[in-house]
């Protein structure tokens, strides 16, 4: 097969199409979704010079959508048919998303219509229409039609809007991708990992944020500790510390950094700095995939709290200064988090997006199958990392000690590119299947029978779905009765002789036998056993080198981690960290409670397997704090972080004449990357095809 022009070798799938379908149901468009690597808008090259570059046998990154039907890529001209005519289908950015004054906003019903038009639909071209509000979207034929209600000019053809349409964005935009009060989603007074399921499963309320950093950025005050305080408080969102007049909001730490006077013509009229919408990011650093080169106008406590030192002396001492300059404010000042996060990503068994009952089951694709952590009644303390942290008048970097969520990450990867990458997903798809008579774990969502459409209800309009653990999909009375589809399901045998059905002797059953903590059964099968781990290299080993025609693959169980910062939540300051929590008895060793705990990363293997030149253990499986933190320390700066001239991130590479310039970077480029480890991030998105290969262009400011 050709390479794909623009793309990481380890992720041939990934496309520049593929990307917007998929990740542009979170990114709002403009940059990728408008133009192509060489700055030309996307809709301008016909289908006919798109055709003739495969002809040459070359495949235009951004113009080449991988066919799962055909499995291989097809020319894609961005087009798109609405009605009787045909229309360009890229995507400007959004700005109904932000700036949409109508109740399907707040509803969240903006960001669901918004998302079936990109992902569901692939229309690109309508997705800010259909958050906005403005037009219902026929879903067979992508024409809109129009609430003239809103109309305030009738004298004028077409809709004419003003403020009672576009206003200031505020957190309720925000929380639509960034998390919100969606805590207790389906309104039964508590917050279970049942909530969880459902923001990680419904399209209406899928928040990243929440699984990686168990961000709730607004909160009820029904949910309090003993003390009064609301459990997800954010201290700056809470009038009762803060005072009425003094709570802040997103955009209030997120202000855009300055921009360049845009001059006459610009709309209203104006001789000041016009904002823009390069949003100052938070510093959390690389382990987000946000490069040095992108952190100017970072958002950080010390842009409000201007003398941290002089703040921290009444309880500090002298020592408030070294304090200062080695622990970021998070650290102590988050306290506990009272949310579920995602602890252990497992790629070695991912979910299976399957539709169907317990006799029909089509697979759909693969979803990441995650681990939750936490405990939302008492409380969990972050984690910890070491993360360098660069002054940009000096270029000295200093490395601090920041809250983290350690999450683990569990994978297979083979060498049959040349090194060692993870496994691609179709592989996956093919060693890993799915029995509906052996015992899994699945999740079902309630339809209506008669449409066959997912039922949505409660105040929040959320879809009611079940989790069933170690139980058997054939038996499952909810799916007989008619009312209930699969929705998600974890493979339950390793297909050894590759016929696509369970044969006992041959193929090897995936048992529940451990769990994240205390080794306990989970209700969740795991390839953990000598057995299962073997069966499974050997499987996919076989699998690769059909595909491939490569004699000499070897295929590797790896058990990795990152490190995703958590920034938000901060608690009162009389609920942040004692001295005691990091020092215990002593003033000069962190012997404390806070930093000598372990915390779990993935569950436990046999011993043989362990000890086995097949398993590469880039991390322990329970290390201390303070180790994970030295630990992620010394990946970072082995990628090139923490150096005066910084030699990690994103690094463009100009290839020949008709080579696109490639974009790769250590984590993998950023976006949704899921991993610190060096090519991890852009290998383990090409599994999903999560991440755009783009490059960033960015001008440099006078």
């Amino acid at each position: 097969m050709a390479p794909v022009e623009g793309t990481n070798p380890g992720t041939v799938d990934l496309t520049t199409p593929n990307y917007a379908f998929k990740c542009g149901m979170c990114h709002p468009g403009g940059g990728p979704l408008e133009k192509d690597r060489n700055d030309n808008f996307l809709y301008e090259k016909t289908l006919d010079e798109i055709q003739s570059i495969f002809d040459s046998g070359k495949i235009p990154g951004d113009y080449a959508l991988w066919s799962s039907k055909d499995k291989k890529f097809v020319p894609y001209d961005w087009k798109v048919q609405v009605g009787n005519q045909t229309i360009n289908n890229t995507m400007a950015p959004a700005c109904f998303l932000c700036h949409s004054k109508l109740d399907s906003i707040k509803s969240h019903n903006g960001i669901l219509n918004y998302r079936i038009s990109v992902a569901k639909l692939h229309y690109l071209a309508g997705a800010d229409t259909a958050a906005s509000g403005l037009a219902q979207l026929n879903m067979s034929t992508k024409e809109f039609t129009y609430n003239t209600s809103l109309d305030v000019d009738n004298s004028i053809s077409g809709i004419q809007i003003n403020h009672n349409v576009i206003g200031k964005a505020n957190d309720q935009h925000c929380s639509q991708c960034h998390g919100g009060g969606w805590d207790d989603i389906n309104g039964d007074g508590k917050i279970t990992p049942m909530d969880f399921v459902i923001q990680g499963k419904d399209p209406k309320f899928v928040q990243p944020d929440f699984m990686k950093e168990a961000k709730v950025w607004f909160f009820s005050e029904n949910f309090a500790d003993e003390n009064g305080v609301p459990k997800n408080v954010e201290v700056h969102q809470w009038a009762n510390y803060v005072g009425a007049n003094n709570v802040k909001g997103c955009v209030d730490c997120h202000q855009p950094v300055k921009h360049d006077y845009i001059g006459e013509g610009y709309f209203p009229n104006t001789t000041v700095l016009a904002p823009s919408h390069d949003f100052a990011k938070g510093n959390a650093g690389p382990a987000h995939g946000v490069m040095w080169h992108q952190m100017a106008g970072s958002a950080k406590c010390e842009n409000c709290h201007t003398d941290p030192v002089s703040l921290h002396e009444s309880v500090m001492g002298p020592a408030a200064k070294t304090h200062m300059d080695k622990i970021a404010c998070t650290t102590c000042h988050i306290g506990k988090k009272y949310f579920y996060r995602v602890k252990l990503i497992d790629w070695t068994l991912p979910l299976w997006i399957v539709s169907g009952n317990n006799t029909s089951i089509t697979f759909n694709g693969l979803d990441k199958n995650g681990y939750l952590y936490g405990d939302p009644a008492n409380g969990t303390w972050p984690d910890v990392a070491w993360f360098p942290q660069r002054d940009f008048n000096t270029g000295e970097v200093t490395w601090k000690l920041k809250s983290v969520n350690a999450m683990g990450v569990l994978y297979f990867e083979d060498n049959s590119q040349g090194e060692f990458k993870p496994v691609l997903a179709r592989y996956l798809a093919k060693a890993f299947r799915l029995d509906p008579n052996l015992p899994t774990k699945y999740i079902i969502a309630q339809i209506d029978p008669t449409t066959g459409k997912p039922v949505r209800t409660g105040d929040k309009g959320y879809i009611p779905m079940k989790v069933k653990k170690n139980s058997i999909i054939a038996n499952d009375s909810d799916l007989q009765s008619g009312n209930w589809t699969l929705w998600r399901a974890l493979p339950n045998y390793i297909d050894v002789n590759l016929n696509g059905q369970y044969d006992e002797g041959v193929d090897v059953q995936i048992k529940d036998d451990t769990g994240l903590y205390k080794n306990a059964p989970d209700g969740a099968p795991e390839i953990n056993t000598k057995e299962e781990v073997e069966a499974a290299i050997q499987t996919l080993t076989k699998i690769i080198s059909q595909a491939t025609g490569k004699s000499d693959v070897t295929v590797k169980l790896a058990a990795s981690s990152d490190a995703f910062a958590m920034t938000h939540n901060i608690r009162p300051a009389s609920e942040a960290l004692k001295c005691s929590d990091c020092h215990g008895r002593s003033e000069n060793v962190l012997t404390g409670e806070f930093f000598t705990r372990t915390t779990p990363l993935y569950f436990t293997y046999d011993s043989d397997v362990l000890s086995a030149p097949y398993f590469d253990k880039k991390v322990d499986q329970s290390p201390t704090e303070l180790s994970f933190a030295d630990h992620v320390k010394e990946e970072l700066i082995e990628m090139g972080y923490g150096a005066e001239t910084p030699q990690g991130g994103n690094q463009t590479q100009t290839t020949s004449e008709n080579q696109t310039t490639s974009t790769t970077g250590g984590g993998g480029g950023g976006g949704c990357s899921l991993s610190t480890t060096p090519g991890l991030g852009g290998a383990l998105s090409g599994l999903l095809g999560l991440l755009p290969l783009i490059g960033l262009r960015r001008k440099r400011r006078k």
